[in-house]
């Protein structure tokens, strides 16, 4: 007994030492990432609503600036890559371009303040600038850097876990962020404005900042290695070399065989073998930029279609830059659903076996979220406003007085009666510049008359009737940028507007204080309100406006009785944003068979030594398929909505069909003669890993 047990204590044990733990400076690490997230994720939620609506970009405008801030978002992170592997080292390059990451995110904050009037675009632009800068040094190195606090063997077991808390991270970091920011950005009032964007762009700076100094806190406690090479410079080289030495005929013996063969002389035989390999995976995705083409659309396009709907849902208020919540929350639903049930129900029945089958599936299936999408800006169009054109103007006229006024006038056919404190409108006559109309006017509380209006070609010439006199202005009969009613106060001469104020029920808040004539137009909060007097003393109430309406209130006084009358010039959005979920969860499907599966395929097939330059090369292909949209909206600055939307389905249906054409000589898998022995199985660490880049993809979109 005792020698058997002198014979188990001389085996050697795994001492519980330090080594055996968790590091706990990856916690450190990981905030960063969270925080590097959280800026990101919610600044780019409601960009685009701020380029259009306190930036005056238009639409095209605005989405083209959105998809050149996305286009460097993922270019940069291949070249922080390449400057981390090669030059400064991860910590440094993390360190230094966080600085630049808080820096961008301070100065479009600052910018966004309007008192300090600073040129708002070139501001902002610079701002994105260094944003896409500082996220390009932190994307490519936080999780890898995260990685080397590990100690091998004794700490792989612990990878795993550091994985799985990543996983989480992310996905929090990015959803708290796309719900929480729309709600600083509209709820938050400040600067005068009805909205914050000072605070959207300051808060994720804030936390930024908070974490720099955290980071650099455990500076003495990190692993760092030092810079020795990067991968996807070395296959550039390759690549450039083969290219080279086939142009000038040199190394090139052997006839029929591969153009890379031309560099062995520079270059290890297996080296090469690999980029063949990963060459050939490659070129079914030249295409796949279309398909990121139409899923960055979701942050710009959908975005844009939100703001023309109706986010009420009973007592929740949906902003339109949380509809993109939608697509994350679906998308990691469905990963796990898909993995553990559908793919092994179809699979047994030998459906959708084939990852190359599910890409192409998920591509079609974007495609018909974009014929959803069309099918919606057709149907919800219906409710847009008319707006001025060239060769036409609109004419508008507002009947201040308690009778009824008679419009008469030959030359353009038009004979109309006004009722009280109502309009008339005619939104295409006839104009070549400017032109002087004569109209007759009469009434059984003015008198018969004839007056002449000028109309300008191109504009919403509006005129209100006070007694006998008019005044004229230029209407705005476009939604506002921002979603919010748009009011103008039309007082005839007989109301004393003195301590007339227009107030909002719900708050007591008042919104305007009146003055005699025509207003200017001002953007309010959609909401119940009442026009009260100098006293305190309500005029009217319920006056009711609603989000995208633009409305003029005519208000006259007979003696001591106040009458007034809300005009609705554009329709508020009517239709609920609920008619957007549909193709939201199309295109989130898709993204799960298309992305995800890609993915994966990409990691599986391409060799071990290749890993890097696939990721670099995947981080390409969302680049330039922003910068499809861009050459796209350039094309179509004139189309209508819907039919961009349709051509990009055409668009994705043909890509799918020549990416179905090249999957068919596709050979699955490599020999283990090219890349040594094969695992069984991957490690749990090396999954975690790639439901990060998952996660990661899905979330950035």
């Amino acid at each position: 007994m005792s020698k058997n047990m002198d014979l188990i204590d001389a085996e050697p044990r795994p001492s519980p030492t330090a080594k055996d733990k968790f590091p706990r400076v990856v916690i450190i690490i990981i905030l960063a990432e969270f925080c590097e997230r959280f800026s990101y994720s919610g600044m780019r939620a409601f960009l685009t609503l701020y380029l259009r609506s306190k930036l005056g970009y238009s639409d095209d405008g605005a989405t083209e600036t959105y998809h050149i801030f996305s286009t460097l978002v993922y270019l940069f992170p291949i070249i922080g890559g390449i400057l981390a592997d090669n030059y400064l080292g991860k910590f440094r390059t993390i360190l230094y371009l966080m600085f630049v990451y808080a820096a961008g995110n301070i100065l479009v904050a600052i910018t966004a303040i309007p008192q300090l009037a600073l040129p708002g675009r070139l501001c902002t632009l610079l701002g994105l600038f260094m944003i896409t800068i500082g996220t390009g040094g932190i994307k490519p190195c936080v999780t890898a850097f995260g990685g080397d606090q590990f100690k091998f063997p004794e700490q792989e077991h612990h990878l795993a876990i550091y994985f799985s808390i990543l996983y989480f991270n992310v996905g929090t970091g990015s959803l708290i962020a796309k719900t929480m920011s729309p709600i600083l950005r509209s709820e938050v009032h400040c600067f005068g404005d009805k909205d914050c964007y000072s605070l959207a762009f300051g808060a994720p700076s804030i936390v930024v900042l908070i974490s720099i100094v955290i980071f650099v806190s455990a500076k003495s406690r990190y692993v760092m290695k030092k810079p020795e090479g990067n991968i996807v410079l070395d296959f550039i080289k390759c690549i450039s070399l083969g290219l080279k030495n086939v142009a000038l005929r040199r190394n090139v013996n052997e006839k029929g065989g591969h153009w890379l063969d031309s560099t062995r002389v520079q270059y290890d035989q297996r080296f090469i073998r690999d980029i063949k390999k990963t060459l050939s995976v490659l070129k079914l995705f030249t295409v796949t930029p279309i398909f990121w083409a139409l899923l960055d659309q979701m942050g710009s396009r959908w975005t844009l279609q939100a703001t023309k709907l109706d986010g009420r849902f009973g007592f929740l208020t949906i902003k339109p830059d949380q509809m993109q919540v939608l697509n994350p929350i679906f998308v990691l639903t469905l990963i796990p659903i898909t993995q553990k049930y559908i793919y092994p129900f179809l699979e047994k029945r030998n459906i959708l076996k084939n990852p190359l089958h599910k890409l192409t599936l998920g591509g079609i299936l974007a495609g018909l979220a974009f014929i959803v999408s069309g099918l919606v800006e057709i149907y919800i169009s219906t409710k847009y406003p008319v707006l001025p054109k060239a060769g036409y103007a609109q004419l508008r006229l507002f009947n201040g007085n308690q009778c009824f006024i008679s419009l008469h006038n030959d030359h353009h056919n038009i004979t109309y009666t006004i009722p009280p404190l109502s309009h008339f409108s005619k939104k295409d006559i006839r104009v070549k510049g400017v032109e002087n109309i004569n109209f007759e006017l009469a009434g059984s509380c003015i008198q018969p008359t004839e007056k002449i209006l000028n109309l300008e070609e191109n504009r919403a010439n509006s005129f209100f009737l006070s007694g006998n006199h008019i005044h004229s202005f230029k209407d705005n009969v476009d939604k506002s940028k921002s979603g919010f009613p748009i009011i103008r106060f039309l007082v005839t001469d007989t109301v004393n507007t003195t301590g007339m104020i227009f107030v909002r029920d719900k708050t007591d808040m008042i919104e305007a204080e009146l003055t005699r004539q025509v207003s200017s137009q001002i953007e309010v909060f959609s909401g119940l309100y009442s026009l009260r007097d100098g006293n305190e003393e309500i005029i009217t109430s319920n006056i009711t406006v609603e989000s995208g309406g633009v409305y003029a209130l005519v208000i006259d006084k007979n003696g001591s009785d106040y009458k007034s009358n809300l005009v609705v010039i554009t329709e508020a959005n009517s239709f609920t944003m609920a008619w957007l979920l549909p193709q939201f969860l199309i295109m989130s499907i898709a993204e799960v068979l298309f992305c995800v599966t890609g993915n994966e395929f990409a990691f599986k097939e391409s060799p071990e030594s290749m890993k890097a330059v696939m990721m670099a090369v995947w981080l390409l292909t969302e680049a330039v398929g922003n910068v499809i949209i861009i050459v796209i909206t350039r094309l179509f600055v004139n189309y209508r909505q819907e039919t961009q939307f349709f051509f990009y389905t055409g668009l994705i249906f043909g890509a799918m069909a020549v990416f179905y054409y090249l999957s068919q000589g596709y050979k699955h898998g490599h020999s283990a003669e090219e890349d040594g022995p094969k695992k069984e199985c991957r490690s749990n660490s090396e999954v975690l890993y790639l439901q990060v880049k998952q996660t990661e993809d899905c979330l950035d979109h």
